[in-house]
């Protein structure tokens, strides 16, 4: 039979609180406290407060000293399965890395439209989800990095002129790379030559 769910209802109409403190709860019992109290906030206090209150207690003889688990050893064992669930990742990680990164959602994957008109260069590519900014790159041949913009835009418009000053005789391309909030790819299109020039396609 599965345990209950510990919530905070649960932890007041079972006094887990006080008992975790008094050294009473089985080991069961504790353990599914402290996973719990270890991710509220609400429970947490009331363990540190209690804590302190039987301390001072304790200290003036009012209360023999009882030793609950001690508060740091939640964290401790949070702290060893982090360490173990990302060691996982990294080995699952490096055993295929011919998979497209998962973040990225499939790798080379945004449409960019790129045409010169009037001069001017416009590349456009669709809204993605969960991106928050998009960062342009325009590459000479060779990989040499000429230009870099971002925002929140789905579109850029450049003098075709600066861009061909810029790369002189050599041919320019473009990439565009889309992030979320805290700053991971999520999407990138594919590199693709511009027109600079009124060359045609």
């Amino acid at each position: 039979m599965d345990e209950p769910l510990t919530t905070c209802a649960l932890v007041d109409q079972e006094d887990w609180d006080r008992r975790y403190l008094a050294g009473s709860l089985s080991d069961a019992e504790a353990t599914a406290f402290e996973a719990h109290y270890f991710g509220c906030d609400r429970c947490w206090a009331l363990v540190k407060g209690g804590a302190g209150i039987r301390s001072a207690l304790a200290h003036r003889g009012a209360l023999p000293t009882v030793r609950p688990r001690p508060w740091w050893q939640p964290l401790a064992i949070a702290a060893g399965l982090g360490i173990v669930a990302f060691g996982t990742w990294q080995a699952v990680r490096s055993s295929h890395p011919s998979d497209p990164d998962a973040i990225r959602g499939g790798g080379d994957s945004l449409a960019v439209r790129s045409e010169l008109s009037a001069g001017v260069w416009h590349a456009t590519w669709p809204a993605v989800a969960l991106v928050t900014s998009y960062r342009v790159r325009v590459f000479a041949e060779g990989g040499r990095l000429l230009l870099t913009r971002e925002g929140a835009d789905t579109s850029l418009g450049l003098p075709a002129d600066s861009l061909a000053a810029m790369g002189g005789e050599s041919p320019l391309y473009l990439e565009v790379e889309g992030f979320d909030q805290l700053r991971r790819p999520v999407v990138r299109s594919p590199l693709i030559q511009l027109r600079v020039r009124g060359d045609p396609r």
